[in-house]
């Protein structure tokens, strides 16, 4: 599933229906449900393997009860646009590790960060150094 630029979010009528069922539905934090779909939002247009590196597991699998839904069958695992701009994807791609810093075996200072192409090129120069 690659995100489609025309439209915010891409889902089936019955994926659609179970989100909209789980917002009312749902008895608690207004900005867990606000986080959750902002969550969606984001893997849709970055994939799914950006939310991992965003959120702890914990937070992760919050989001997708509150939703209803596994972020894996609604969002593509990676998107160009997040390959481009997200610095933690970037990271473990020159790595090699992505389930290792999700895992917490490797650490990547900014994970989350979300930032240009300039500063993911950037970051991954400095590892380049640290690898020599």
């Amino acid at each position: 599933m690659e995100n489609n630029p025309k439209k915010l979010l891409v889902l089936n009528e019955e994926t659609e229906q179970i989100i909209l069922q789980q917002i009312r539905e749902f008895r608690g934090i207004g900005n867990t449900l606000e986080s959750a779909l902002g969550a969606l939002i984001l893997g849709q247009y970055f994939g799914w393997r950006v939310l991992k590196l965003i959120h702890n597991p914990a937070t992760y699998r919050r989001y997708e009860k509150v939703l209803g839904v596994q972020f894996k069958d609604v969002c593509p695992e990676i998107t160009e646009f997040g390959k481009k701009k997200s610095v933690g994807y970037a990271i473990t791609e020159k790595l090699g590790s992505f389930w290792a810093v999700i895992m917490g075996k490797r650490k990547v200072e900014g994970k989350g960060m979300i930032d240009s192409e300039e500063e993911v090129e950037r970051r991954v120069a400095e590892i380049d150094k640290e690898q020599q």
